[in-house]
Order: structure tokens, then sequence, then C-alpha cells
């Protein structure tokens, strides 16, 4: 029995109570699934790679979801409510921040440090807005998918991952690749969680989380330097025993941005299937990154 089954992922009942399986399937999408590719071994890569980094996480104590891997492709893990959200942090100004943001953009091609990360927030329903329909709604991105990507493009006012910004008791959604100055929120709605509930996910676990990473990759050296972690994606969800909030999805190279040396021309991160790399050269970065890991 399936519980649950998303782009690359498939969840199934777990050996216990209120455990899961999590599965991870040979599959790389790109563009809001505009685009998808089956390569052979990924989901072994990237389930080495959530492995290693979840454990890591787990002996720093920061809470997850992750009990053990099970199998090649398949993590044991803690059920979960997943709360709607996409939450990011970054140490660079970078990819569709500079959309948000462009006054941190540079000619030259080198990224703009933050002393300290920024961290945001997303919503995981896509907003469909004017000129659809004059009154905004929220949609699974999956249906979004199915009525409003065509070719590869999506319809005019249908907006994937929107930008949240937290305003007293409502939240507002913004364009996420459109200049944030210059928009208008395109819908409000009632918070997903507590203003509390946010402080904790934002203090104890997105911040603490990425410079865990950052200080465990820096010690990973390379040919051109150590190891850059630039922006980090996380999910969270709370435990069905216990209504904890955990990190609740895998850490994977599908989550962040990392270059060798801090230089965005060494990624081997998932760019390199969103920018064309053959697909061959995609396996390969995945695999050396699954072996890195190893040494966290």
């Amino acid at each position: 029995m399936i519980i649950s089954q998303g782009k690359t992922k498939v969840i199934l009942p777990g050996p216990r109570k209120n455990t899961v399986f999590l599965e991870t399937r040979d599959v790389l999408t790109g563009g809001d699934a505009a685009r998808r590719e089956t390569i052979a071994g990924i989901g072994i890569h990237k389930t080495t790679q959530a492995a290693n980094i979840l454990s890591l996480l787990n002996r720093k104590g920061l809470p997850t979801a992750f009990i053990e891997r099970t199998s090649p492709n398949t993590l044991l893990c803690s059920q979960c409510e997943m709360l709607p959200l996409e939450l990011v942090v970054r140490r660079y100004a970078w990819g569709s921040y500079l959309q948000r943001h462009p006054e941190y953009g540079n000619q030259e091609g080198t990224a703009y440090r933050f002393d300290e990360p920024v961290w945001e927030i997303f919503h995981k329903l896509s907003v469909v807005g004017f000129p659809v329909t004059d009154k905004p709604y929220q949609i699974d991105e999956e249906a979004a998918r199915e009525q409003f990507l065509h070719n590869g493009i999506w319809q005019e006012g249908v907006y994937t991952d929107p930008y949240i910004k937290v305003d007293k008791n409502q939240w507002l959604l913004y364009p996420s690749k459109k200049e944030l100055s210059k928009s208008k929120p395109i819908l409000s709605m009632k918070p997903a969680c507590s203003q509390e509930e946010l402080d904790y996910i934002v203090q104890a676990i997105m911040l603490p989380t990425f410079l865990a990473l950052e200080d465990a990759w820096r010690k990973i050296m390379t040919t051109y330097g150590p190891m850059e972690l630039v922006d980090l994606k996380i999910e969270v969800g709370r435990r069905l025993d216990n209504n904890r909030i955990v990190i609740a999805d895998v850490i994977d190279n599908d989550s962040w941005r990392i270059w060798s040396g801090g230089n965005p021309e060494k990624q081997l991160d998932k760019q390199c299937f969103r920018d064309g790399n053959p697909l061959d050269q995609v396996a390969e970065n995945y695999a050396t990154l699954a072996g890195m890991t190893e040494e966290l």
C-alpha cells in the first residue's frame, strides 16, 4: 500500500506504528517538474547522501524523522504530517533570490556573500491568479502541472512555490521569480503554523541545520578548495507519535547548491541537471557527492 507518491519518492508503511519507508526512485526533475529524466543508480546516490546527512544532524542533536537506512534506496523514518512549506537558508545571493532581489546581482558572475545566513519560506501549493481567474486560489502542484503546464511552459498567472511574507496574523504570498519590491501579493492566507512554531522552525531547525552542514562541508577539501554550501532547502513536519516538528524529508543533492572552492563554475549539485548537462555527467556528480558525504 502506497501512503503517498511524489515526483521522485514513494512513501510506504513502516514496520511499526507511526513509521514509514521512504523509497527514492531513479528520477530527477527540473523546472518545476517540467523536465523529468530516469537516470540509473541516481536513487541509490541520493539515498546515500540523505542517510549520511541526516545521521550527521542526528548526532548534532537536531530534530529529524530519520531512523535508519534499510536498503540501498530506502530510509526508515518516523511518520509525519508535513507542513506545506519549503524552508530555504542562503549564504550567497544566487538563483531565484536574484530575481526577487536583483540589487544583489554582480555583472562579473561572482556571488554576494551574506555575513549571516538569510532565511526565506515558500508555500508548496501553487497559486492560480490573474489572468486565469479574478479570485486567486491555491492548488496542488501536480494538479497545477496537469492544467497549466504546456510544452514545458507555465501559463501566465500560475505561480509555483510562492514566496511567503509573514504579516501580523496572515501570510502574504508573492511571485517567487519576480522582483519583490515591485510585486504585489497574489494571495493572503491563514498561517500554516503559529508564530511561535515558525520562530522555532527558524531558530532551532533552519539556521542550526545550515550552519552544521556548512561547517561539515568546509572540512571536505577538493582540488579547487573546500566545499562551500551556498544554500539549503529543507521541509518539516509534525511527528504523529509526539507532535514534535522535525526535518521530515530527505536532504540530498537536490536540496542545495554546493560549489567546490566556492566557485559557481565548479558546481556538483542538481543545477548541472537543470543546466542540461549530459546525464552521465549528472550521475557522476551525484556519485561524487555521495562519496563525499561518507566523510562528513
